[in-house]
């Protein structure tokens, strides 16, 4: 039986059992539509279909031989993507306009090869969902790509046979509702609105519409010059809240693991779109007590499009913020843009222990 047809099931069940039990909310539908009381049933009724959703799929990962572990992420981000314009601090507009030549190939002084992208054009809301999604992770599955409950394409570097070695994955179940709380904190009394879970569906559908291909992928040679995609989805309804499988790639996973760094949610929703992607690059520098860099090659790094006079104005609020949160130290931003180069200096606390 497919992964589309069991969760499908899983739908129509978690349906029927909620209309047995007398709870009559229409648990997917826009929640402009249904009072608090529905909205509140129709949150325990998500925890129901996940974690039936759950259930199933162990079954179906036991069934083909798959591996399970589970998983307690905190705010893991790959420290591979830290330091590409994957996601610009712009409007949608904007980054329309960046990406519109299909393949496109990303500044990066940090990849050592190049990173060329295609897909839908993202900025900072969809790097949001991303790291949502990457909080939500619940299990992961280690087994042959081609068993794996969404099979993994060809991944000979010949294109002859698919390879016999084990994969690891990343997985997750959730609901649109579940990943808007992860993202933005705390649901309120009323729940999301439907045009919230909407966009947040649909920055969910261009993400796994991104393709990427790296000349060197860090811990990851095997997929050099291969095109990827961070995760895949499955999900099993058309209605607003509806419930999504996710699959990262076994690369991603692998950064997840292996070359993560980590961001401060808390910290990154009191930031502005320019503050998030400034605080997500200097996260992968903690290394480093104290980082100096010229603000033109990070604001590169970072996909800002504004002028360098403009952005500095603002980055310095931001890093203000950053500062009396207590991710910075000190930062000081020094030159004239002319003869000398606008320059960032920040320090980091020094690390317990």
């Amino acid at each position: 039986m497919s992964l589309d047809t069991l969760l499908e099931r899983i739908q129509r069940n978690g349906k029927r059992r909620i209309a047995s039990t007398n709870h009559t909310p229409k648990a997917c539908s826009t929640p402009n539509a249904v009072d608090r009381n529905q909205r509140v049933r129709a949150g325990y009724s998500s925890k129901v279909l996940v974690a039936s959703a759950d259930n199933t799929l162990e079954t179906l990962a036991n069934q083909r031989g798959v591996e399970q572990s589970e998983l307690f992420p905190t705010s893991e981000y790959p420290t591979p993507l830290t330091r590409l314009p994957l996601f610009p601090p712009v409007t949608r507009e904007t980054a329309i306009e960046m990406f519109k030549r299909g393949w496109t190939r990303l500044a990066s002084r940090w990849d050592g090869g190049g990173v060329l992208r295609s897909g839908p054009a993202l900025n900072i809301y969809d790097e949001d969902t991303l790291l949502g999604l990457m909080a939500l992770r619940s299990m992961r599955l280690k087994g042959l790509p081609n068993q794996l409950p969404v099979p993994l394409p060809d991944l000979d570097p010949k294109g002859c046979a698919p390879l016999a070695d084990v994969v690891a994955v990343d997985t997750l179940n959730f609901r649109m509702s579940q990943l808007e709380t992860a993202i933005r904190g705390d649901q309120p009394k009323g729940g999301w609105s439907g045009p919230g879970l909407a966009r947040r569906r649909q920055s969910l559908d261009d993400l796994s519409g991104l393709r990427l291909r790296f000349e060197m992928p860090r811990g990851g040679l095997e997929y050099s010059r291969k095109m990827i995609s961070l995760f895949d989805t499955r999900g099993f309804s058309k209605e607003t809240d509806a419930c999504y499988y996710v699959q990262f790639h076994p690369l991603v996973s692998q950064w997840l693991e292996n070359y993560r760094t980590y961001i401060d949610l808390v910290l990154r929703r009191k930031l502005s779109d320019l503050g998030r992607a400034l605080h997500r690059f200097l996260a992968s520098q903690r290394s480093n007590r104290t980082y100096v860099i010229e603000m033109a090659t990070m604001y590169e790094a970072i996909g800002a499009q504004e002028r360098v006079g403009k952005l500095n104005h603002h980055a310095r609020v931001q890093l203000g913020i950053m500062q009396a949160d207590g991710f910075l130290e000190a930062f000081s931003i020094t030159g004239t843009g002319r003869s000398h180069p606008f320059v960032l200096e920040v320090k980091f606390p020094e690390k317990a222990g």
